[in-house]
């Protein structure tokens, strides 16, 4: 049971509560929904990934993390290391809102490579009475691991016409500057504390990563809610892929139906004009519990993306001291101009096992697994008293998962089912990781990224025909 006399959002971590939280890890390692390849907390809650980057010889992810409880509590950036996308060293406190500009919790933000060391962007929230101060700080890791702090943030205040919600600083280099873009709120009508009425796109620019200049709003092509958070940008094949998630957009036929969505732009980021010139737009996941996805460069230059195994506050059945996760690391590419995304070929060389399969019902024997079907698109999974279900429909091309007939109802406020337009689907990739579940459609045309909870997970049924293709297990 909680201590009901912590407040969460003041709790700090220091090192006088290393011990506590090996507690709280050993607690977490009995639950019976834990992945094995998806990044997890250890205990509490994670959410964002933050800092994405390949740097000295090893990945690295930081995330927004409040450790003692699985609640959004005061926010840490926690910090994971891996030389391969499977293997993940344990997790440690990397930034701790330990300073007067940061005393409200350690927020999103990105990292980027400069003379040997990784810079750390984060916005440093800082609340008051009369609203929040817009802050954002910087941290410097070196090749041994040690993270120092600047002594002030590297850009605060408000502007004019815009809100105190400021936040997720993404820094990239291009044509020899750097560049920051920043979510924000502005307002069309009267100023008042909070947010805004309308989602903003800011820009600034430095030569050196210390000294910013504010260059303005980037003018945007598609819907940005009351509130734009968690920008970050990629370059394939010469294009410019923006993501942004935008809190605020309304419902529209199949798209946009969770809490808060989150949207990728194909096209070109015009700098010297500030605006984003979309070849074309659609929301990133058709699932039910994806946000805040963060683009980066791998190893190899390879362009990979990690996204929140969640959305928002979604109301879960209960854990055992843990909540959320990320998705698996995703490649990324254009196929013909059509942006598409799939687990990272380290993930899929963890399936060793591969049987074909051609038949109405399949029995995993595991709770991890990866299910590749080229006919048989309707199916259920899990026992006859506890499933979820895919279907496709071949008139109205709509690729549909219901969890309603789960035994252990997942947020069911915002409807059980999710639905997204796919015309020609040839192949359904199902990845189980106990409670996680990746379902791409055509090699990542579409994804669909839910949490389930079930005690059987490993029966696969067919509604229509044989389950045709192959069988993966570790």
């Amino acid at each position: 049971m909680q201590n009901l006399l912590i407040d969460h959002k003041t709790n700090v971590y220091t090192e006088e509560k290393r011990n506590l939280l090996a507690k709280l890890a050993a607690k977490v390692s009995s639950s019976h929904y834990l992945p094995n390849y998806h990044i997890y907390p250890q205990s509490g809650l994670m959410n964002d990934p933050n800092g994405l980057a390949y740097f000295n010889g090893k990945y690295h992810v930081f995330f927004q993390w409040y450790p003692f409880a699985p609640i959004h509590g005061l926010k840490h950036w926690g910090h994971t290391t891996s030389e391969n996308l499977v293997d993940w060293s344990k997790q440690e406190i990397a930034l701790s809102p330990t300073e007067e500009y940061e005393k409200n919790g350690c927020y999103s933000g990105n990292a980027i490579e400069f003379q040997g060391e990784l810079y750390l962007f984060y916005t440093a929230n800082y609340k008051t009475e009369a609203g929040k101060i817009p802050k954002q700080a910087v941290a410097i890791m070196d090749k041994e691991g040690r993270i120092r702090k600047r002594t002030e943030p590297v850009i605060e205040g408000t502007l004019p016409g815009l809100s105190g919600e400021l936040r997720d600083p993404f820094v990239f280099e291009r044509d020899g500057c750097f560049y920051m873009l920043l979510g924000g709120s502005k307002f069309t009508d009267k100023e008042k504390p909070g947010f805004g009425d309308q989602g903003v796109l800011l820009l600034y620019q430095s030569n050196d990563l210390l000294n910013w200049s504010y260059q303005g709003l980037i003018d945007l092509p598609l819907p940005t809610g009351y509130m734009l958070e968690c920008p970050s940008l990629i370059q394939i094949d010469g294009k410019d892929i923006l993501f942004l998630s935008p809190m605020g957009i309304a419902p529209e036929d199949e798209r946009f139906n969770n809490r808060f969505a989150s949207i990728y732009a194909v096209g070109e980021l015009d700098i010297l004009n500030r605006c984003f010139h979309a070849d074309y737009w659609d929301q990133m996941d058709a699932g039910f519990d994806f946000y805040a996805p963060q683009a980066f460069l791998g190893e190899h230059q390879q362009p990979l993306l990690y996204g929140w195994f969640g959305c928002g506050e979604p109301d879960y059945p209960v854990q055992v001291g843990w909540l959320h996760g990320l998705t698996f690391p995703q490649q990324m590419q254009l196929v013909q101009g059509k942006f598409k995304r799939y687990p990272a070929s380290e993930i899929i060389e963890v399936f060793t096992q591969k049987q074909a399969v051609k038949r109405p019902k399949i029995k995993t024997e595991s709770r991890n697994y990866w299910l590749e079907l080229t006919e048989g698109f309707n199916f259920t999974i899990g026992s006859a008293a506890d499933y979820w279900e895919f279907q496709y429909d071949t008139e109205t091309k709509l690729a549909t998962v219901s969890r309603d007939n789960l035994a252990k109802k997942i947020d069911v406020g915002y409807g059980e089912k999710r639905s997204t337009r796919i015309l020609n689907l040839q192949k359904v990739d199902i990845f189980v990781d106990n409670s996680f579940v990746e379902l791409y459609l055509n090699q990542g045309e579409q994804v669909f990224t839910f949490r389930v909870f079930q005690d059987d997970s490993d029966t696969i049924v067919s509604q229509q025909g044989a389950l045709t293709g192959c069988l993966h297990k570790i």
